[in-house]
């Protein structure tokens, strides 16, 4: 038992670590935006998200799914088979991540109406995702290289070339807007190339030959693509579902709130971007223990690690809850000094913050059916959270309530996923499923 807490905590700290560096980073460019530029500016990125977190979804689906898979072929000891899983999922993510990129870079005004911005918002929406998205492919490379690394032996690594990453965009960050004016478009050109450099250093893992992963021109096998993509896909619902969230957030807080409403579910999405990064970096860390010990057979390794991860999540989320009611404030006053914008922020987060106990708990169980290969529950499960249960509670909520069942109805979704998730766990139907992928249930 000690030495598989010890191997949960090689791989779960230096991801945790990672994620939470690359979601600060995040949170510092809405920090140098809101201080830099204006309120105005935050809501702009704020309507950009969407497009943000699609181009991120996309990456970890195929990065998840061919992680999972390679992780399972290295525990089988197919060590080739487990390469070429690799460089496919690299082929898929370029791929596609490259044609949004372009979409996005030729018709940025076109894509910030359909995001819903306003007048006021259609020029600094468009430019943000202009720059954003010239550097798309180094995002994605970032992001894909990190966990692939990860996977292959080297966390650590995987760590450092985040934090660089973090620290590079920092220091831009501060040039371009406070020190050149370069406004929206520089935070925009400061992340882009943070994670360029991330990308530079991830690629040492292939000079040096440490690990198993090798670089060259893959088979490409229309079956396998498929597997990665079955596998990754409840990883893109996850992913993909604050985009579809935020989205329907902020058509929402415009027509109730304003454009004050808008700017301080910004500030909410940057510090829920920071504390759901701890909670997917724990699920990511977990994800090639869970899937190389199944691929080897070994299912009590498998139920334990899944019980870690579960505990950790959970004892983390009370703690972060905690200190935003102590603290929340204070958080808040950094991205912007209006007393108004921090009273609405801080009056909605006490709310809004408790579905981080909740999600927790989620996040675990959809990276466990995933890891472990059982998809179709994974599918439901992130489908549900993301695409059902939220979206329906806001769309029912503020009707009853009012304007605080918009932030209630995160709430809502979060309790109908965990209710979800106990049936599936402790039906006969499902509990066959889960035999059938040899996977075990929690004793």
């Amino acid at each position: 038992m000690k030495s598989l807490w010890k191997e949960f905590m090689r791989y779960a700290v230096p991801s945790v670590i990672g994620m939470m560096v690359s979601a600060l980073y995040i949170v510092v460019d809405g920090i140098f935006v809101g201080r830099g530029v204006g309120a105005g500016a935050l809501a702009s990125v704020n309507v950009a998200v969407p497009v943000t977190t699609l181009m991120m979804a996309i990456t970890m689906m195929m990065t998840m799914g061919g992680a999972a898979v390679m992780s399972i072929k290295f525990g089988e000891n197919k060590y080739e088979e487990g390469n070429n899983i690799f460089l496919q999922s690299l082929v898929l993510i370029v791929s596609i991540t490259g044609v949004v990129s372009l979409i996005g870079v030729l018709f940025p005004v076109q894509l910030a109406r359909m995001l819903g911005a306003s007048d006021e918002l259609v020029k600094g929406t468009a430019e943000y995702l202009r720059y954003y998205l010239i550097f798309g492919l180094g995002f994605s490379g970032s992001l894909a290289l990190s966990a692939f690394v990860r996977n292959d032996g080297n966390p650590n690594l995987a760590m450092i070339s985040l934090i660089v990453g973090a620290v590079t965009n920092i220091a831009l960050d501060y040039t371009f807007i406070f020190i050149l004016k370069f406004g929206i478009a520089g935070a925009a050109v400061a992340s882009g190339l943070g994670q360029l450099s991330s990308v530079v250093l991830l690629l040492t893992h292939f000079l040096k030959k440490k690990g198993q992963l090798k670089l060259y021109v893959p088979k490409i096998k229309i079956h396998e693509l498929k597997r990665i993509i079955r596998t990754g896909t409840p990883e893109f619902i996850v992913q993909v579902s604050p985009a579809v969230s935020i989205f329907a957030f902020n058509l929402v807080i415009i027509n109730r709130i304003g454009e004050v409403g808008v700017a301080g579910f910004s500030i909410i999405s940057y510090i829920t971007t920071v504390l759901l990064a701890l909670f997917i970096g724990v699920s990511q860390g977990i994800q090639p223990l869970l899937s190389y010990n199944s691929g080897k057979g070994d299912y009590e390794k498998v139920d334990k690690v899944f019980k870690m991860g579960l505990k950790t999540n959970f004892i983390a989320s009370v703690v972060i809850y905690v200190i935003i009611l102590v603290f929340g404030e204070k958080i808040i006053s950094i991205f912007n000094g209006d007393e108004a914008l921090i009273k609405l922020t801080y009056d909605a987060i006490i709310i809004y913050g408790f579905s981080f106990v909740i999600a927790s708990i989620n996040i675990v169980n959809v990276t466990y059916y995933q890891a472990t290969e059982n998809s179709k529950i994974a599918n439901l499960i992130s489908t549900s959270r993301g695409m059902v249960f939220t979206i329906g509670a806001l769309v029912v909520l503020p009707l009853i309530i009012g304007d605080i069942g918009i932030w209630g109805s995160i709430i809502l979704g979060e309790l109908c996923t965990l209710l979800l998730i106990i049936y599936l766990t402790y039906s006969k139907k499902v509990k066959g499923n889960i035999k059938e992928y040899k996977a075990v249930e929690s004793k």
